[in-house]
């Protein structure tokens, strides 16, 4: 049985995986999970957003066609699914690709589209979801009466030998104090500079410390949003605009307190709108968020640059005590995701041989 390879890695090379958003049609999806593991990438994330393809459907076609690579479920949460269940389609597929599922779990987000969904205390529900999910993958009869999880003897119906990896995903600093003092991993969101992962490494210290942790009980990884330009002043992919968009307004209470923290070139016009917009994500108010974003603040939650660029703020996150960067491609309009993915492996892993000749692939609908 295979080992979960989303984790620690030698402590002189990052880890880099790649994510999809859901996007892809099913061919295209398989490719791609043959794809990364054939240029010797480290996993393959899958986002469970609503309402893109299912995730648990998406990593069990990559469990069947992959052997190495880690699998990542991300970001889920503890609300749109009872964790009992998670925990249930975590078993089962962790089953199926030999032991290299990590799940990451979150606070959520978009729930205007289900009304009936009930998301107070987000902090507490996600560390009673770990809770619950861990028992139940002990093979425990599982009794538990929280503040916000409920579970009334639930058991698995089949033994587990290798539980998945649990990470924990955010921003704020009470999801990263709890990550830190309960998760396997914290992956920091679209923090792509040593500010940000200078902030959120104290606050994960508070909750290692707090829960008597070292750094060695935990994986420090980074999603960040990734495009790669030809030359410098090409401009950036409106796809990168749109991921950093959604990042800004999904934690909008915490950027408005931290903006100047994370950029020099904060205009009085965007400060405005993220104080006084209306907080919906219609389609106006989207595309007047990402027309505002100043370029300091876009570079801060994005690496979008040359090849020489790229590699060297990766670099600068390693340096800074990033153990993995778990990248969401988004290529320009020419450029398939395909072919970003594999221009991502040449340039962050240097066990990418040149013979392997693939600079011609592409795949196309």
């Amino acid at each position: 049985m295979s080992a979960n390879v989303l984790t620690r890695g030698d402590p002189d090379r990052m880890l880099i995986s790649v994510a999809s958003l859901g996007e892809e049609p099913a061919p295209r999806y398989a490719d791609l999970a043959r794809l990364c593991e054939l240029i010797g990438l480290d996993g393959l994330f899958h986002c469970d957003e609503k309402w893109t393809r299912d995730v648990y459907v998406r990593q069990g076609v990559a469990a069947a066609l992959t052997h190495r690579i880690g699998l990542g479920i991300s970001v889920t949460d503890p609300f749109t699914r009872h964790p009992g269940l998670t925990a249930q389609a975590c078993a089962t597929l962790n089953e199926a690709c030999g032991g290299r599922l990590t799940v990451v779990m979150g606070k959520g987000s978009h729930f205007e589209s289900l009304p009936d969904v009930v998301t107070a205390r987000p902090i507490t529900a996600m560390r009673e979801a770990i809770h619950v999910m861990r028992e139940m993958w002990k093979g425990e009869r599982v009794y538990f009466n929280g503040e916000v999880v409920k579970i009334d003897g639930a058991k698995l119906d089949f033994p587990l030998s290798t539980p998945p990896k649990v990470w924990v995903a955010g921003r704020g600093p009470q999801v990263l104090g709890m990550a830190g003092a309960v998760a396997d991993g914290v992956l920091m969101g679209s923090f792509a500079t040593s500010v940000g992962v200078n902030y959120a490494r104290a606050e994960i210290e508070r909750g290692l410390e707090k829960s008597g942790r070292t750094w060695d009980d935990i994986t420090l990884a980074s999603w960040v949003y990734v495009s790669i330009l030809d030359h410098a002043h090409d401009p950036i992919p409106d796809d990168a605009l749109r991921g950093v968009s959604h990042g800004l307004w999904s934690s909008r209470d915490f950027f408005r307190q931290h903006l100047d923290e994370f950029a020099d070139d904060i205009s009085d016009e965007f400060r405005t709108f993220m104080d006084e917009a209306p907080h919906e994500w219609s389609p106006e108010i989207m595309s007047t968020l990402r027309s505002l974003i100043p370029r300091g603040l876009f570079d801060s939650l994005a690496i979008v640059g040359t090849e020489e660029t790229v590699a060297a703020r990766v670099a600068d996150l390693r340096d800074v005590g990033v153990q993995h960067c778990v990248i969401w491609p988004f290529p320009r309009p020419s450029e398939a995701v395909e072919d970003l993915t594999i221009r991502i492996g040449k340039v962050l892993l240097p066990s990418i041989a040149e013979t392997r000749a693939l600079d011609d692939y592409q795949r196309v609908d």
